[in-house]
């Protein structure tokens, strides 16, 4: 990864303050601003030429980004920008991605977690650091918010200043969004009911970030990893483990061996870790655990459903093509290739299932040529395999479990100092 900055840009004040603020603060390092195309409004493709043009007239290199498949949800949208923020970070060799959420933003994300059932770990909310919220397209991108401890109108202050132009996205205006509801009945800034919300999620963040340190320990202690993308889970030290903790880990082992995108739920999480104590067989949230312990990936979940709940997981690649198969490998294709499940098929001549519990191995990753059907490799079992593959779910671990740590070089802090610096000139 280069030490090139990327920062998300909407041509919105917040964006525009950052752009601005990174600019000003590397000139001599490469900014690249991802500008997302959602394709929702008519007018929404010029808005992207013109913020491409003012990235590039601050010394950015503007980068256009289109969702393809728009659809008029926010969470939608949500997900469709940060997926593709996160595969213009793996293409550009960027691994730090900037964006201007506010002081504002964090509180109106807590009220919104506020309202809904869940227990503390919901008023965690956004910090300075996080890993990118999709998987397994950003793997490899970290999240910095160099601006939460500064207002919205701080930055528009900071805008007017420098004379610079930015627009307002019609869709902040819309009473139909939760969060256009939640700001136009904003906390009284610094007011008691914010500092009280913030304080409390101040504690969730700590608690939360103890509690996943101490998941982590036991995971190294309790679990230990197959070649083919299994854990074995010792019973009895999860048993002995404090519940919150043991919950934690098991949590975080079924993200990695599953590969799944979304955060099993507590409930399921919680019956999978009754079955490992009680030493029964148990499917949940895309992983099989067997009585003995072996947590696999869920034949069902990548071989497709015989309801229709869920289709067959195939991947195909050209030569030279590396491509994501179930969120738990990466693959570099030699020759042309298709990645699925192993399913009904025998295992090539030589290579030994022994140590695969026979309900798992129907989920084992097979990687076949087109130009010869016969060959295939089974990543992690087959003795002549070569490095064209490589396992994520240690990554997903401690992308889960660790704290999130910035580039040596970056400063988080440098870009709000800098805009506090420049609204304490005399005008």
């Amino acid at each position: 990864m280069s030490e090139a900055l990327a920062l998300g840009y909407s041509g919105g004040g917040d964006s525009t303050a950052l752009l601005h603020a990174l600019c000003a603060c590397h000139p001599d390092q490469t900014v690249h601003a991802l500008i997302v195309d959602h394709q929702l409004r008519p007018e929404s493709a010029e808005e992207a030429a013109d913020n491409a043009d003012y990235a590039r007239s601050l010394g950015a290199e503007p980068h256009i980004l289109r969702w393809t498949a728009p659809r008029k949800s926010q969470a939608a949208a949500r997900q469709a920008r940060h997926t593709l923020l996160a595969g213009a970070c793996e293409g550009l060799g960027v691994s730090l991605l900037c964006l201007g959420h506010t002081l504002d933003d964090r509180v109106e994300t807590l009220r919104m977690r506020a309202k809904r059932e869940g227990a503390w770990r919901t008023l965690t909310g956004m910090t300075a650091l996080d890993a990118s919220p999709v998987w397994p397209e950003g793997r490899g991108v970290t999240v910095a918010r160099p601006f939460l401890e500064l207002r919205r109108a701080q930055l528009r202050d900071y805008l007017k200043r420098l004379d610079a132009r930015w627009i307002e996205d019609p869709s902040n205006e819309d009473a139909r969004y939760e969060r256009v509801q939640l700001r136009q009945k904003a906390y009284p800034p610094g007011g008691p009911a914010e500092h009280g919300l913030l304080s409390l999620s101040d504690q969730s963040v700590d608690a939360e970030r103890l509690l996943r340190g101490a998941a982590w320990r036991l995971v190294e202690r309790a679990v230990s990893w197959t070649a083919w993308g299994g854990a074995r889970l010792n019973a009895d030290m999860f048993s002995l483990a404090a519940k919150p903790m043991a919950l934690r880990a098991m949590e975080a082992v079924m993200l990695a061996v599953s590969g799944e995108a979304r955060t099993p739920a507590p409930d399921g999480v919680a019956a999978c870790l009754k079955a490992l104590e009680a030493q029964e067989a148990h499917t949940q949230s895309g992983v099989l655990l067997t009585a003995d312990g072996v947590m696999g990936r869920d034949p069902g979940a990548v071989l497709g459903r015989a309801d229709g709940g869920a289709e067959p997981v195939v991947l195909e690649l050209q030569a030279g093509e590396t491509g994501l198969f179930d969120g738990r490998f990466e693959v570099r294709a030699e020759t042309a290739c298709q990645v699925a499940a192993l399913g009904d098929r025998a295992a090539p001549e030589g290579v030994s299932l022994s140590d695969v519990p026979p309900a798992l191995r129907q989920s084992l990753t097979v990687i076949s040529c087109f130009s010869d059907p016969e060959v295939v490799e089974l990543p992690g079992l087959d003795l002549s395999e070569t490095d064209n593959w490589s396992l994520l779910c240690m990554t997903r671990l401690r992308r889960w479990l660790l704290p999130c740590e910035a580039p040596t070089w970056f400063d988080g802090d440098k870009y709000a100092s800098h805009i506090r610096a420049a609204l304490a000139k005399p005008v």
